[in-house]
This record gives structure tokens, C-alpha cells and sequence, in this order.
């Protein structure tokens, strides 16, 4: 019995269905034992509530205990005798984000009440937690910020619509995405293309504690490489892109790297549309020509504005891997993977490792691709929900560039044919506001540029109260919301180490896994 009561934690005392509830802690407890974002349950009479702590305070019950503070004896001492009196005590704000319904194997549901004066509240337990999401969809994360249950997200959901991750550099995003990522191909919950800049989801990685398994060691079977570099020794597939591959659209991207001067787009366009070998024309016929100002007034364009652009364009002939004829579509083989349950890591090796031009050259080119196959398709013949997740991606989803790019277009549209993007970025508040509105699941780890902050929270209900938890967090934690969590979820993401990888590996049997995608 001393055990269930020291669970309670204090009692109600007032609240508002709007701002939320507010209990008086009791006084054996340590107002330092609670912080922003914990979990706590409020026990009304019909149902319990699912709070997280929104503030701490330390009140005063009157001033006359300033004239004299515990200031000159053994100070431990005289606080801890007047914590315990009548004349100060510690109030926290709550906000009650599910209710609990009393029979223990209901699921929670949105709240529409609120619980009387005095019920009491006490600490979580692992068995509230199981009842956030169906056990059958539910795909354990991390720990809350000062507890060890475990959490967990609905993958399902998070799959169904747009999602991001968001994160400085050393946060932790790459081994928190690589989770989500092992979840949903273990659970065969969709397909994933990856496009990989820093190859941290090939064969291995490194951690702290040395040489890890990573998806396509994990899922040898489910998991293909595609590299566009020869020098790698983990690809499946090498690939290689064709001239006739290569859109206005995939240059103009990449139009800050190639140094294009202000009239260099529109030339672009003007000669795409005259030529339809415009990329070989530009690359490897003009630069030869003898009389320039004839090709010039014949495309109708000025010279200095031609001579640029294909000086420009030179140096998309250092990517080996773009070839003016491909002896095989790789690009095909790509969705064909995709189309039969196979998800697809496209690396960048050797020389194109974390290089910036081949990185948003090739993933545009392969997403446009898939967009134009995938559009065509009706519920019937697409029955693999297919996830494409992009690093850098403010610089695909920008202002300038989302409203005629391809992934913008996806985040705008493709949901309805099962395909979803899990966006991966430092920088939020450099992709486009529209985009944002369209992510149903935020996993936000620590931020410090406040305009990135904002930008994260966009169109978010109770920000105020997100942006209070986010400042709490440090490198590892992160705050989960949106569509595939029923209320916001502050964790210590689990570790990606050798007990997660045990959980994740595939079963080998003299069956294939192919035969099940199959």
C-alpha cells in the first residue's frame, strides 16, 4: 500500500479545457524529480488522463515568509522544513492530451472532458503507455525523458502520409531515421528509397562502440544497393543515366552549382524546347562549332548567353556515370525493385561522397522518374506504399524551387497513389511553408535557430507548449507529433546497437523472403 500511494504525486486544483489542468505536488516530493515533458496520469471517476507537464512552479501561500527566509541556519535544513509547512508548495501545469477509459485493455481517445477538483495525479506506468497505440501497430522508439517504458509510434500511420525529421548536425538524425527505416521494412509496412549522401545506410556504419550492421546487411534479402560510384564494393547495381534522362528541370536545381548566370535558365528553356538532344548539343556539339553566332540566331537566343550556359554545363561531364547512350536503364531497374517489395539505397561513393551536385542532380532524375511511372498506376497495379526519404531536402522543397520540382510535387499529390516522402533536414525554415503543411508526422530533435524552430511548428496545435519541451531537449531526444502518435511524445530514442539489431534481423529459411513480397 505504501508503494501505490507514493505513485501519487498531488491533486488537482484548477484547469480549463483550453489551458490545460494544474495539481499542487505534494510535499515529500522534489519539485527537481520533475521536468518539461514528463508523463503523468490524472485519475478522474469515468476516465484517466494522459498529461504531459507543461510548467513548474514555487508559490508562496504569503509573503511574510520572505521577512524571514531559512537564509542564515543550516540552509538544507531550514528549506526542507519549510517545504514542508504550509507556507510554500510547488504547483504544476498539465495538459491532458488522451483519455484512458477504466477498463484496462480499451485504447486511448481524444479528450473531452476534464477530471474534477482533487483527483489525484500519479506517475505513468508502462501498462498506460501500451494503450497509446494498438499493439499490432505499434513500433517501440524510446524511453520518456526521465523513465525507462517504453514508447512507441504507429509506422503504418506515419507511412500514409508525409513525414520529417528534423535535427542540427549531431543530433542524432541519422541513427533515429535508420530506426524508423528498419521498422517499417521489418514490418513489411512499405517500401523505401532511400537517397543516402553521407552512405549511412549501406552495408555497415560505425558507431562508438565500433562496426554496426546497417538496413542492407540488416535485410539482405528486402534491400538492394544502387551506387553511381564503380569503386563501391557493397552496390547491387551501378548506375548509369542516359542523356535523354536528364530534364531542364534536373539542371536548373543545381543551376547555384553550375555558377549559371542570370539569363542562363531561360536559354535553357529556349533551347530544350528547339532541340530535343539539347544536353548533347550543349556538352559536346557546341563547343566544337566553328560559327557560333549562326547556332545562336538559329535557336534564337544571345550568343553570350548560349556561350555561358554550355561553359556552365561542362561540368556535369566529370559525373562518369552520365553517359549519351546506357547500355542498361538502371533507373527502370530502380522501380522495378520498388514495384515488388524490394526498397532501394542509392549511394554516392568514391568520388561523389557528399558531393552536393551528383547528390540533388541524381535524386531528382530517379524521383522524376518514379513519379511519372508511379502516377499511371491505379489502386490495382500499386500495391506497395513506396517512401522516399531525402536528406538536404530544403534545398528540393525551397521557395524558389518546390512549386516545378518533383518532390514537391509528390508532397503535394502522391499521397493518393501510396507514395509519401520522410524528409530529412537541418534547416526547416528554408523549405517552403506549403510543403510543411503537408507532413503529417514532425520527429524533431534539437533545434537552436529560432526561425527553424518556428518553421517546425508550423501549423502545429498547442506550439507554445511544444516550443517549451523542445528547449529541454538535448543530443538523442526527440519530440514526436503528428498523425502517427495520438499526442506529443518527448523520448530518448532507443539506441540503434546490437540488442535493436537482434530485433530487426530477418529470419533466413529455406524459404525466401522474396517469395512473401513476392
Amino acid at each position: 500500500m505504501e508503494k501505490e500511494l507514493s505513485n501519487y504525486i498531488g491533486y488537482i486544483t484548477s484547469g480549463s479545457f483550453g489551458e490545460g489542468l494544474t495539481f499542487k505536488l505534494n510535499t515529500y516530493v522534489n519539485p527537481e524529480n520533475i521536468r518539461i515533458g514528463d508523463f503523468v496520469v490524472v485519475e478522474g471517476k469515468n476516465m484517466d488522463y494522459l498529461c504531459v507537464v507543461d510548467d513548474i512552479r514555487l508559490k508562496v501561500t504569503t509573503d511574510e515568509v520572505f521577512f524571514d527566509p531559512p537564509v542564515d541556519e543550516d540552509v538544507d535544513d531550514g528549506i526542507e522544513k519549510l517545504a514542508v509547512s504550509s507556507f510554500v508548495y510547488n504547483e504544476i501545469s498539465i495538459f491532458p492530451y488522451l483519455s484512458l477509459p477504466k477498463d484496462p485493455n480499451s485504447y486511448g481517445t481524444t479528450v473531452k472532458t476534464l477530471p474534477t477538483h482533487f483527483s489525484k495525479v500519479r506517475s505513468v506506468k508502462s501498462t498506460d503507455f501500451r494503450r497509446i497505440i494498438p499493439e499490432k501497430n505499434a513500433f517501440y522508439i524510446g524511453t520518456p525523458l526521465t523513465s525507462k517504458e517504453k514508447l512507441y509510434i504507429d509506422l503504418e500511420k506515419l507511412s500514409m502520409r508525409n513525414s520529417g525529421l528534423f535535427g542540427i548536425t549531431g543530433s542524432g538524425k541519422s541513427f533515429f531515421a535508420r530506426i524508423i527505416f528498419a521498422g517499417l521494412i521489418k514490418n513489411k509496412i512499405s517500401t523505401l528509397l532511400i537517397f543516402d549522401m553521407h552512405n549511412e545506410h549501406g552495408r555497415s556504419i560505425r558507431s562508438e562502440s565500433g562496426k554496426i550492421d546497417s538496413l542492407a546487411s540488416l535485410f539482405s534479402e528486402s534491400v538492394k544497393i544502387f551506387d553511381v560510384s564503380k569503386s563501391s564494393k557493397d552496390a547491387n547495381t551501378y548506375i548509369e543515366i542516359a542523356y535523354e534522362d536528364v530534364e531542364p528541370e534536373d539542371v536548373v536545381l543545381v543551376s547555384d552549382i553550375l555558377q549559371f548566370s542570370p539569363k542562363s535558365e531561360e536559354t535553357l528553356e529556349i533551347v530544350s524546347r528547339r532541340r530535343k538532344d539539347w544536353l548533347k548539343f550543349l556538352l559536346d556539339e557546341y563547343p566544337n562549332v566553328k560559327d557560333k553566332k549562326e547556332v545562336s540566331d538559329e535557336l534564337a537566343v544571345n550568343l553570350e548567353s548560349l556561350d555561358a550556359l554550355s561553359r556552365h554545363l561542362q561540368k556535369l561531364k566529370n559525373l562518369k556515370f552520365l553517359k549519351e547512350t546506357s547500355s542498361r536503364d538502371s533507373i527502370k531497374s530502380i522501380i522495378e525493385n520498388l514495384k515488388n517489395g524490394i526498397s532501394v539505397v542509392v549511394q554516392f561513393s568514391g568520388d561523389y561522397k557528399d558531393d552536393r551536385l551528383t547528390y540533388y542532380f541524381v535524386s531528382n532524375i530517379i524521383t522524376r522518374r518514379i513519379f511519372n511511372e508511379f502516377s499511371n498506376l491505379t489502386e490495382d497495379t500499386q500495391k506497395n506504399r513506396v517512401v522516399i526519404a531525402i536528406e538536404e531536402a530544403h534545398k528540393f522543397l525551397s521557395k524558389q524551387y518546390q512549386a516545378n520540382n518533383v518532390f514537391g510535387r509528390i508532397a503535394r499529390e502522391m499521397r493518393k497513389f501510396n507514395v509519401t516522402l520522410f524528409i530529412i533536414d537541418q534547416r526547416p525554415s528554408e523549405i517552403d511553408p506549403e510543403v510543411l503543411s503537408q507532413i503529417g508526422t514532425r520527429l524533431v530533435m534539437e533545434l537552436k535557430d529560432e526561425n527553424d524552430i518556428n518553421a517546425v511548428f508550423q501549423g502545429a496545435s498547442h506550439t507554445k507548449r511544444l516550443v517549451k519541451i523542445l528547449s529541454t531537449l538535448e543530443q538523442k531526444q526527440a519530440l514526436v507529433f503528428g498523425y502517427a502518435v495520438p499526442l506529443p511524445l518527448p523520448i530518448n530514442v532507443r539506441s540503434y546497437d546490437e540488442e535493436f539489431i537482434d530485433e530487426m534481423k530477418e529470419v533466413k529459411t529455406t524459404k525466401s523472403v522474396k517469395d512473401d513480397i513476392y
